[in-house]
């Protein structure tokens, strides 16, 4: 759920119920990590590309982290390792973050929190995730204003000063979003803050939702009984 840069600007999915969407979502993923079917998993990989089709220069740079932890596990191979069995947790890395990148991530924090409640997960599970989504941003906006001052000023010399300087301004940047977040506490608090957000999403459970829900379910049943 990147801002701006990597922001999905188009959702095929906007249509179904963001409840249906996280449980299919849920389901999907579960059931391809699990798998070690090699077509299912390839196949899933195209049908979430295909319905991404209209995103993917975003798409696949979202992809590149992925691959970047995938790269560890190409390691041992090298070292005599199971090729296939490499390919195949490759293959489940990529299946479930372009699931993920389906169902998920297009929805906005606050619809996805709402479905969060409105599925009966723990209201301080919610609120820690909001607060910590929030945060994130904060952090990933001081850093980076403060890297782009150092070099308007130009006091980046040298690898050394530049490795120095960057560690000092996370560690303030880290030592100032926490102090921001107590302050953003306290606010919450003294403004009558019972621990859960309200619900600020419309939903409306249709017949397509049902089935996209149903087809999930199936998918991931029929993964289980080919293992």
């Amino acid at each position: 759920m990147y801002l701006d840069r990597l922001e999905f600007k188009k959702d095929l999915l906007k249509g179904f119920d963001a409840r249906c969407r996280l449980l299919s979502g849920a389901v999907l993923i579960a059931s391809l990590v699990s798998s070690k079917n090699d077509m299912i998993l390839t196949a899933a990989l195209f049908v979430s590309i295909a319905v991404l089709f209209r995103e993917l220069r975003v798409t696949f740079l979202r992809l590149i982290p992925v691959n970047m932890m995938a790269i560890a596990l190409w390691l041992p191979v090298l070292c005599g390792g199971n090729m296939q069995s490499a390919f195949i947790y490759t293959l489940r890395l990529n299946a479930a973050a372009l699931t993920y990148m389906c169902f998920v991530i297009p929805m906005s924090i606050s619809v996805i929190a709402s479905s969060l409640t409105k599925l009966k997960v723990p209201n301080k599970l919610i609120s820690l995730f909001i607060l910590t989504y929030r945060y994130i941003f904060l952090l990933h906006e001081r850093f980076w204003t403060a890297q782009k001052s150092m070099r308007l000023r130009n006091t980046i010399h040298n690898d050394v000063g530049m490795w120095r300087s960057l560690s000092a301004v996370f560690s303030s940047s880290l030592v100032g979003a926490h102090l921001r977040g107590e302050k953003v506490w306290i606010a919450m608090l003294a403004r009558g803050f019972d621990g859960s957000f309200p619900v600020t999403a419309a939903f409306h459970w249709r017949l397509r939702d049902t089935a996209l829900l149903t087809i999930s379910i199936l998918f991931s049943i029929f993964i289980l009984v080919l293992r």
